[in-house]
């Protein structure tokens, strides 16, 4: 079959229906009647009306995924991509859920991660359905609904419903990705300061917050505090001299200051700018009590670098690469105590279990606690597993390229399979535009990801 001709006829079908997905903002909420909010319940429910009317098998999970299936056979490949994207903000150059063309370039917020390459792999499904292939296997393409938060709706999907035999995500790049790097998401409180009564500070908090994502680099940083001093010049100084985007509102005597910085995807972090320790390096440059610039102290110096040094956790292997840390979230508590989001992505070589007993002993030192919100070990394939050779055979054939598997710092899908790896659909040129303002995909890219996932499904299925 010529999957290159076939992607090129499918196109306007392919942004018509993305364009159907993109629309509806399915970011997690807490929500009674459905299990992660209605705005994620109507988007599965969209994508499974899609695949109804275009002939497909499909199946809701009770709200925490579905699939969408054609083919018969005893092995079932799986494709697991999911449909709940990160928040947007409102300084974006079109509206995040307005779908908009510009410069053969598709935004909107999921365009790249991951609505985008999911309906890539379900046009390539399309395609071949349309052909009359029949698969001597089952093809199901599972739709998640939790990716970005906790998993919990892909762990319900597998207590529920059959591991494929094989799968991929389409939640990466190419060419294939056989190493995930292991993931760690954890909190650390430590309690507030003991502030000695003979100490009058100039400057006082009255709160602190970051971040709201664990696997985002906070874009935004929001201290209010109290000073008799003109802070608003002082702010305006600092952030001209450091060339770093600040703000100042003043009421009285409090002062909301809020640091900007650059998102990006925590997986790395040095591709973004930290709002949060921006402005810790700012708080520490005024008169506060000496508890807390100790305690700023001790998080800055932490945190200051992305590679894990300041928490002695600097590491590296030749299979995936080095450590990375990630400060996603910090708030002060009413009672005074401070919250840290932490997110750490390590080698696959790297003892887990080692790493946490580290972050323990950094809470402990500054008289806090460690609290182990999810871990996802390492995922690791080697590169000559038959599966992995036929996605990079096509892969190459399709881009003209000699590429050999990569590793990534990301965490796909591919994990929650007993033999998978992430496959596409960003390629080596393509802009990383996940969780950041203005995120979009090349309709090129896009149209050469059908190619690849039409052509690598019927390898697996012929």
């Amino acid at each position: 079959m010529d999957f290159k001709k076939m992607s090129g006829m499918y196109e306007e079908e392919f942004v018509t229906k993305l364009s159907q997905i993109l629309r509806i903002p399915s970011v997690y909420e807490d929500c009674e009647e459905y299990p992660y909010g209605k705005p994620i319940h109507d988007v599965l429910e969209t994508m499974l009306n899609i695949a109804q009317k275009d002939g497909f098998l499909t199946k809701n999970i009770d709200g925490h995924a579905a699939h969408i299936e054609f083919g018969e056979g005893e092995e079932l490949l799986g494709i697991l991509g999911h449909l709940d994207v990160v928040p947007a903000a409102n300084d974006w150059t079109t509206p995040p859920f307005e779908p908009t063309i510009r410069d053969n370039c598709l935004f909107a917020r999921g365009a790249q991660d991951d609505k985008g390459p999911v309906m890539a792999a379900y046009i390539a499904m399309k395609i071949l359905k349309d052909k009359g292939f029949k698969p001597n296997k089952r093809i199901r393409l599972i739709l998640g609904t939790d990716e970005e938060r906790d998993w919990k709706g892909m762990e319900y999907y597998f207590k529920k419903e059959e591991m494929p035999t094989f799968g991929f995500s389409p939640d990466a790049s190419f060419p294939v990705i056989y190493a995930e790097k292991g993931l760690l998401d954890s909190y650390i409180t430590f309690p507030a300061p003991c502030l000695s009564g003979h100490e009058i500070p100039a400057v006082e908090f009255v709160s602190l917050r970051g971040g709201d994502r664990l696997n985002m680099v906070p874009d935004q940083a929001t201290a209010v505090i109290r000073s008799k001093e003109d802070l608003e010049t002082h702010v305006n100084r600092y952030s001209e001299e450091r060339k770093i985007n600040a703000s100042v509102d003043k009421v009285e005597e409090t002062y909301t200051i809020t640091f900007n910085g650059e998102a990006a995807h925590a997986s790395k972090p040095e591709a973004g700018v930290n709002a949060i320790i921006e402005l810790l390096n700012y708080l520490l440059t005024l008169p506060i009590h000496s508890e807390w610039k100790q305690m700023l102290k001790e998080i800055t110096e932490g945190f200051n670098q992305s590679d894990g040094s300041g928490l002695l956790l600097k590491q590296s292997d030749e299979e995936s690469g080095a450590l990375t840390s990630n400060l996603g979230s910090l708030t002060i508590q009413s009672n005074g105590s401070l919250i840290l989001g932490v997110n750490i992505r390590y080698p696959v070589t790297a003892d887990g279990d080692e790493i946490i007993s580290t972050l323990q002993s950094y809470a402990e030192k500054n008289s806090g606690t460690f609290e182990l919100y999810d871990h996802l070990k390492a995922l690791y394939m080697e590169k000559n597993h038959p599966f992995l050779e036929t996605l990079l055979r096509v892969y190459n054939k399709a881009a003209g390229k000699n590429d050999t598997a990569v590793s990534i710092g990301g965490a796909t899908y591919a994990r929650s399979l007993q033999a998978g790896v992430a496959f596409g659909a960003m390629f080596p040129d393509s802009p990383d535009t996940a969780h950041q303002k203005d995120e979009h995909v090349r309709l090129a890219d896009m149209k050469k990801a059908v190619e690849i996932y039409a052509a690598s499904i019927y390898e697996l299925a012929k």
